[in-house]
């Protein structure tokens, strides 16, 4: 009566916990009734009157939609593949303000084309659009939209991704196609596509991203293991499922991450020679990355010989400290001086070139090897006590 609709999922039953979405409101079913007969379930797809104890009638809106706890989300923008109607008035451009009638629920949205500059009447393209309120929907759910003034209703079409991970560069590469595998593809290539656009995310994630019912999200997950087109990022605890916390990734997404953290290990050794690893906090914040997505991504490599980790550095595993031409003849110069005469004052001129500032710089983190360059005096007593001392 209120123009709230039901999740068309699995069902309804009385007791169960629901909420209401787009305002996150909690209550639970106290009854339910269909055609005038009080029922215990109802079944997806039948018109429903739905009894829901702690939600008053004031607080209900239009295009409201009740669902099961954690099932859906809110959106305010979404990709969708549109059909501008041959009668159209004028073409659809870019940046237009049009009305957004989905479901029961009538919103305000923003027109972004997307690859195109604009549409024709009679024409198909991709649109994302951003509302002014959230709604609440569903891949393959169908819509309208009408230009405000003057009314025209102007075409429709079908959403294809729900929540997409942010607002597109109308032009980028591979963007088009990406839309047309949502569109076209299997639900195994919906699941993938869903993981390319979060990167990397429990599986629960994708699968309420890829907007697959449970049984087709569980197929899909199952048929990209088997494809090795799936990395489990994580120690399996139980058994796999669609609903797993476990965090996963596309194959794709993982082998760039894997390439980008080698490439910035390389570099930081190209760039700080003198330094035993990069730091954990750097590499982690150059990357861009969760928490928990770089400890995976540390353990993975690690225990693959990829890095090596000594307490909080990160490094290749053929990293060695190593001097310059002109710093390996510096400290041979300093060897011979030591050799012949440990504690003469010419030392202390020694050290004033840009030996101090190349050792002492450094001191802490390749002391031990820098005791090691310096057995030229007899059983490396001397330069070993000058060191303590």
């Amino acid at each position: 009566r209120h123009g709230a609709r039901a999740d068309p999922g699995n069902g309804l039953q009385v007791g169960e916990d629901v909420e209401i979405l787009p305002q996150v409101l909690h209550g639970r079913i106290r009854g339910l009734q269909t055609h005038k007969q009080m029922e215990d379930f109802a079944v997806p797809g039948s018109r429903t009157a739905i009894n829901i104890s702690g939600v008053s009638t004031d607080q209900i809106q239009r295009g409201d939609v009740v669902t099961h706890v954690g099932d859906y989300s809110s959106t305010r923008r979404l990709d969708v593949r549109f059909r501008l109607l041959p009668g159209a008035s004028r073409p659809l451009k870019h940046n237009i303000e049009v009305k957004l009638f989905i479901g029961s629920a009538e919103v305000l949205a923003r027109v972004r084309t997307l690859g195109i500059d604009q549409l024709s009447p009679g024409e198909d393209g991709w649109l994302q659009l951003e509302t002014r309120d959230p709604v609440v929907v569903a891949r393959g759910d169908h819509y309208i939209l009408r230009r405000p003034s003057p009314g025209e209703t102007i075409g429709g079409g079908v959403v294809v991704d729900p929540n997409p991970k942010g607002r597109h560069k109308r032009f980028a590469s591979g963007l088009i196609e990406r839309l047309e595998s949502l569109a076209e593809g299997t639900p195994a290539d919906i699941l993938e596509q869903s993981l390319a656009t979060l990167g990397a995310a429990p599986i629960r994630e994708a699968t309420i991203q890829s907007n697959l019912e449970q049984k087709d999200a569980q197929n899909a997950f199952e048929e990209l293991i088997r494809r090795d087109a799936l990395v489990i990022l994580e120690e399996e605890k139980g058994e796999l499922s669609a609903q797993s916390d476990i965090l996963v990734s596309s194959s794709r997404y993982w082998e760039q991450l894997t390439a980008e953290t080698l490439h910035e290990v390389d570099n930081y050794h190209i760039s700080h020679p003198l330094r035993r690893g990069m730091p954990k906090e750097e590499l982690k914040s150059r990357l861009d990355v969760s928490p928990r997505l770089f400890s995976s991504l540390i353990r993975i490599l690690t225990k693959g010989d990829r890095l090596r980790e000594v307490g909080p550095l990160i490094s290749s595993p053929d990293h060695e400290i190593k001097f310059s031409p002109q710093q390996e003849q510096a400290v041979q110069l300093m060897g011979d001086r030591f050799g012949s005469s440990p504690y003469s004052p010419l030392l202390s001129r020694i050290l004033r070139l840009n030996l101090v500032k190349m050792f002492m710089k450094r001191w802490l983190n390749w002391i031990s090897w820098f005791r090691y360059q310096l057995k030229w005096s007899s059983g490396g007593r001397t330069t070993t006590g000058w060191l303590e001392r």
